[in-house]
């Protein structure tokens, strides 16, 4: 990839966010760079902090005419997105506290609030964790919904007729299992917190619980790790850790934030994710968890340039071919193997496990 276009395209992600103040250019872009631009934002599901980042730029260098009406056009369809999912989000939410379960908002709409405008976050699906233990909503979910599929963590419940709603048994899960059991624990510790943490979303009137800063510190790291081994990352999910990480951080909280990615594992991870955070984004030097790993860190910052936002335009095999995305698994795990080496030799005997206790879950619920 152009050396110079990614690093006017990270520039213009930190002018959108507010890691830099402006940006200067020595002459107007072709256009033909513009439209590389835009493609590379929509890759990777940052089309409206792009956006943002460029309104800001001098009239004199603005994207021809017909290029930023098309980028404008592209971000007010993710605003109108965004509102409709916020208020889908308070629907949701409502439904299953008439079920008898709180619940918090995930990810998405709960940590779009970090962004300066929180509607310009490229929005997915909606993701949902009740206050009650993992085997308690399982036999929920059996109950109200018999036909539903789930995995360990997860299932889709059909509430919604545009938009995907995951309801998490538990928020993640990791391949070791003694650092799964760690995660579990710290998400049941930090469950009721989340639960009470009520706001609300940009355009609603009634509040909702989304997830802590406490929690988000160590939740999207761990997410960004697992989907990184599963499907790929991009760079949206990265920015939200950027932004999580700008809020207000004492001493003994990131002391204790530190404390739990040494529990998990995930030091060394969080090194290569501080290096990205400070190569694409700027951040500054007092958010950093610690310090950057450089080596670590350009092997993960080309992982997310190649997949772009979950994989999606990771052209490395025919998903469509199970051998070739057994393949393209094993040769991630490979590649990223110094990321996280805990994660990546338990990786394969997880799914072993994974799947006869799926089975076990449902001749259990099934007596």
């Amino acid at each position: 990839m152009n050396e110079t276009l990614l690093s006017f395209f990270f520039k213009l992600i930190q002018l959108g966010i507010g890691t830099r103040e402006s940006l200067q250019l020595e002459t107007p872009l072709p256009e033909s760079t513009w439209k590389e631009l835009l493609t590379l934002a929509r890759k990777q599901a940052v089309t409206g902090i792009v956006m943002d980042g460029i309104l800001k730029l001098p009239a004199e260098y603005l994207p021809p005419a017909p290029i930023k009406l098309k980028g404008i056009q592209q971000l007010l369809r993710i605003e109108q997105l965004n509102r409709r999912l916020n208020g889908e989000a308070v629907q949701v939410s409502e439904f299953l506290q008439a079920e008898g379960y709180a619940c918090t908002i995930l990810k998405g709409q709960g940590i779009a609030r970090y962004y300066p405008n929180p509607l310009h976050r490229m929005p997915g699906d909606i993701d949902v964790w009740p206050d009650a233990e993992p085997d308690v909503l399982r036999k929920y979910v059996h109950t109200r919904f018999p036909d539903k599929e789930w995995t360990l963590h997860h299932t889709h419940l059909p509430l919604l007729d545009e938009t995907e709603v995951e309801l998490h048994f538990q928020p993640s899960y990791m391949y070791n299992p003694v650092t799964n059991r760690r995660l579990l624990a710290f998400c049941r510790k930090h469950r009721k917190a989340c639960t009470g943490n009520r706001v609300l979303l940009e355009g609603t009137d009634r509040p909702v619980a989304v997830a802590t800063d406490t929690f988000n510190r160590v939740y999207v790291l761990q997410h960004i790790l697992r989907h990184l081994f599963d499907e790929g990352i991009g760079l949206r999910q990265l920015t939200d850790y950027a932004l999580a990480l700008r809020k207000e951080m004492t001493p003994a909280e990131k002391e204790e934030t530190l404390q739990t990615l040494h529990q998990l594992n995930m030091e060394g991870f969080a090194e290569a994710v501080m290096y990205v955070l400070q190569t694409v984004f700027a951040l500054e030097p007092e958010f950093l968890l610690c310090p950057p790993d450089e080596k670590k860190g350009k092997l993960l910052l080309e992982e997310i340039l190649e997949g772009g936002n979950f994989g999606f335009y990771d052209r490395r095999g025919d998903k469509r071919n199970l051998a070739n995305k057994v393949k393209k698994r094993a040769h991630r795990f490979l590649r990223v193997l110094s990321l996280a080496p805990s994660e990546a030799v338990w990786s394969f005997l997880f799914f072993i496990r994974a799947f006869f206790q799926r089975r076990w879950h449902r001749i259990k619920l099934s007596n």
